[in-house]
């Protein structure tokens, strides 16, 4: 009888123990949850007032090999061919020197299966600002060229080449239809 009793105890107070538990991991979620709100506006705040790593870029040719990895890193895993290709544009139209340096540090700056227009938008002013219009059109081949590389671009990558040209090439917008109907 007392080896029951001690038995029944043990099997109490692990039940008691696996509930205890059980309601303190369901506290934390219940906190997590409602600070989540709390947490983003801090970030955002942070983000506000010193900007993200991207509105942090001053160098054109940095900008440029980030979204040259990007483009590729946005549907699927950088191939081969695309990384050759990635480094033969760092060579000869980019002219960077320390062109294994360059790379490692605008890898930092992607990251895998993101939106390319998440990496690209903070990083359009400072190409616009410092690259003329033919050489915006440029880049934007050289970006279609790496995003080809391997295959033909991802529907993702044909929108995020449109996107990308649209931002860097066209300073107003322009109308379909004139606004004189010849009705004077």
């Amino acid at each position: 009888m007392p080896i029951l009793l001690l038995a029944l105890a043990i099997v109490a107070g692990v039940v008691f123990w696996v509930l205890r538990v059980h309601g303190t991991v369901s506290q934390l979620r219940e906190v997590d949850r409602d600070t989540k709100g709390l947490q983003r506006r801090a970030r955002s705040a942070f983000t506000d007032f010193f900007g993200s790593p991207l509105q942090r870029v001053n160098d054109v040719r940095l900008a440029a090999v980030i979204l040259l990895i990007q483009i590729v890193r946005t549907g699927s895993p950088i191939t081969a061919a695309e990384k050759t290709r990635i480094l033969e544009v760092m060579e000869t139209p980019l002219e960077i020197e320390r062109i294994s340096q360059m790379f490692e540090r605008a890898w930092t700056y992607t990251q895998p299966r993101h939106p390319f227009s998440q990496i690209a938008d903070p990083l359009v002013p400072l190409l616009k600002a410092h690259l003329t219009e033919a050489e915006r059109l440029q880049f934007v081949e050289l970006v279609r060229s790496v995003a080809s590389a391997h295959s033909a671009p991802s529907e993702l990558q044909r929108e995020a080449l449109i996107r990308l040209k649209r931002r860097l090439v066209a300073d107003r917008p322009i109308l379909a239809t004139s606004r004189t109907d010849g009705h004077g």
